[in-house]
């Protein structure tokens, strides 16, 4: 009875324990917080007085990139909640290791690593499994099962890796020792070699090389010779075997997902050999296995598939990974598949980054709004070209050359019909030697000569028409329907004959022919058609200099509007300019649109636009006409210009 009751009394007293335990540890986790990689699947196995050491896997570039970051590491037990320090001979703290030098039963637990950085916290559990060793064996109570398959060479693995790695990279050197059974396995012989400092390699496997196997690795580390032990429990498989797994999948790539999107990955593993391999394929993500299978997770995994395969002969695994969301906080993370066999953990990964931005539809925005932009901004242009160029005048002269250094006299020549011609009348004459000087000279500054007024008395025409062409920077050339052709009638030929004076276009010269136009009309059947002198000469010099020489810019202004059966009477080269670059319409300023005007529907169209109002918009610079002739006269600059020199922009 005294025991029994003895005996509930421990009971309760390590359940009490457990509860005390278990809310030391929640109350521990409550106060830091820290992002918590929960317990480490990997646990760490010990027997009193040897060396066991616990490592922490946040330092690690999937957690963050503690190469540029600075870090701090400390380890607390969940037991007591207590930070652990070093204590000599006992405990010791090498960056993300916890070494325990001489551990003891008390050590057995759950520890806690939290690693600070300036702006995280990161939070991670490994468990220590303490063992009493069985008595009248040798080796650890707890053994690694590892499998050699007869008649063919084999191995068999240490499970320090770990620790000889993590002493190699703190420069501690280490050796390691085999025994079988209680036997010390000594030197290498004809049946066996040791490789890679943690292998045995039996050349041909045999019956009698199963049993216990125990590999001691020693070191000193504080100071004093240390030691840790791992046994392999080793069988020998003689109906089958199989070799080292190989991970075909995925292949240590990088794949790119779009976020908000489901995603699959598959991890496909071959092992060779015969019979039923025992492998186990996981997949991991931050050292942590992902263990859910369910698709109501956020990441799950399917259940492992297995098939067999003849040649070559072995058996393929197969698991798959599933995303139901990428979020992101999925991405820039090393995703694992890790092969677990007796003959070593092969793994591969893949890399999960988010898609590239897609840039078809913004790059198509864009092209379109600068293509829409372009459009608009040239039918903008277009549409207002005359006040764009003018603003850009009147605003930035400095751009300009100043046109009072190149030796020209006038702005303009204006070359119209004079008195007794065909085409002139009194509007005419009121429009150049009223109209024009008013607007032009008066409002708009420009100097113009007007022949007729500023022609020297007794001057032939030739001569004055030659000096102020070249004293001119433009010629306004003025017409009508019959501004070019005149009609005389001559009583000293015949009815059917004629004496024609003709301007030819491509000669600088004025030549007299006679010829027989059968189909000519004149006033009473005998007239012929001649030009007048100073009109055409004006125009013959002017065209030549402007088509051929390019010395000088020709504005053609219409009085009238021109039918098309009257612009085939025009002159040629008249014609040619007209058609490239256009003429400025006064009958347009004027409102009037009809295909033949007389004098008196001239003054017609005069007094009704007057009576619109006091100052008719046909004499303001501002007006649609002014502006035409405005951007065709000579830009009024303001920038000094050296003979060696040209202006930078001419608009």
């Amino acid at each position: 009875m005294g025991l029994r009751s003895s005996l509930e009394s421990l009971l309760l007293f390590l359940w009490i324990s457990g509860i005390c335990a278990r809310l030391a540890k929640a109350e521990f986790l409550h106060k830091e917080n820290c992002t918590n990689y929960e317990l480490q699947f990997e646990r760490v196995f010990s027997v009193p007085g040897e060396v066991a050491m616990l490592n922490s896997t946040l330092l690690s570039p999937d957690v963050f990139n503690f190469t540029t970051v600075p870090f701090n590491i400390t380890w607390y037990s969940t037991k007591t909640g207590q930070e652990i320090t070093n204590e000599t001979g006992q405990v010791l703290l090498l960056r993300e290791t916890l070494w325990f030098l001489n551990t003891t039963m008390d050590d057995d637990g759950e520890y806690v690593t939290i690693l600070r950085t300036p702006s995280q916290c990161y939070m991670q559990s490994t468990k220590l499994l303490v063992d009493l060793p069985v008595a009248g064996e040798c080796g650890r109570p707890q053994k690694a099962c590892q499998e050699l398959t007869e008649g063919v060479a084999d191995t068999l693995n240490c499970p320090l890796r770990e620790y000889i790695d993590t002493l190699d990279s703190y420069g501690i050197r280490s050796s390691l020792k085999w025994y079988k059974g209680c036997d010390p396995i000594l030197v290498e012989s004809a049946r066996h070699i040791f490789r890679d400092r943690n292998k045995l390699t039996f050349f041909k496997v045999e019956s009698e090389n199963s049993g216990t196997y125990t590999c001691t690795l020693m070191f000193t580390l504080d100071g004093i010779a240390r030691s840790v032990s791992e046994t392999i429990d080793a069988t020998v498989k003689a109906d089958g075997y199989s070799l080292v797994p190989q991970v075909h999948e995925p292949e240590n790539e990088i794949i790119k997902g779009e976020k908000g999107s489901n995603f699959t990955k598959r991890c496909r593993v071959f092992v060779p050999g015969a019979g039923i391999p025992f492998v186990d394929v996981y997949w991991l993500v931050r050292n942590g296995l992902i263990t859910k299978t369910q698709p109501s997770e956020h990441i799950y995994t399917s259940e492992q598939r297995l098939w067999t395969q003849d040649d070559p002969k072995g058996v393929w695994l197969e698991r798959l990974l599933f995303f139901s969301e990428l979020r992101g906080e999925d991405f820039y993370l090393n995703y694992t598949c890790r092969a677990y066999s007796s003959r070593g953990f092969p793994e591969g990964y893949f890399t999960l980054l988010p898609t590239d931005p897609n840039i078809i539809l913004p790059f198509g925005l864009v092209v379109g709004a600068v293509t829409a932009l372009f459009i608009i901004s040239v039918t903008v242009y277009y549409i207002f070209r005359i006040d764009i160029v003018l603003c850009f005048r009147r605003v930035f002269p400095v751009l300009y050359a100043n046109k009072d250094l190149d030796g020209k006299l006038y702005d303009a020549y204006v070359a119209y019909p004079n008195p007794g011609a065909f085409g002139f009348n009194e509007e005419v004459e009121e429009f150049v030697l009223q109209t024009l000087p008013k607007v032009l000279e008066q409002a708009c500054g420009y100097k113009l000569f007007i022949a007729g007024r500023d022609c020297l008395p007794g001057q032939a025409i030739v001569d004055s028409v030659d000096e102020n062409l070249q004293a001119s920077r433009r010629v306004l050339l003025l017409y009508n329907a019959s501004t070019f052709i005149s009609k005389r009638h001559t009583s000293s030929t015949s009815s059917n004959n004629n004496n024609i004076t003709k301007i030819n276009d491509g000669d600088d010269k004025i030549e007299s022919k006679t010829s027989e136009s059968p189909g000519s009309v004149g006033f009473d059947g005998g007239d012929r058609v001649v030009s007048d002198t100073r009109q055409q000469l004006e125009c013959m010099v002017a065209m030549n200099r402007a088509l051929l020489e390019g010395s000088i810019k020709v504005v053609l202004v219409e009085l009238e509007e021109i039918t098309p059966a009257q612009q085939a009477l025009l002159p040629e080269s008249v014609r040619h300019l007209r058609k490239r670059q256009g003429a400025v319409c006064w009958w347009k300023a004027l409102g009037v649109r009809q295909r033949r005007r007389t004098s008196s529907g001239w003054r017609k169209d005069k007094k009704n636009v007057g009576k619109d109002s006091q100052v008719s918009p046909s004499l303001l610079p501002s007006s649609m006409f002014w502006k035409e002739i405005r951007y065709h006269m000579p830009v009024r600059g303001k920038m000094a210009v050296y003979p060696e020199k040209t202006a930078l922009l001419n608009l």
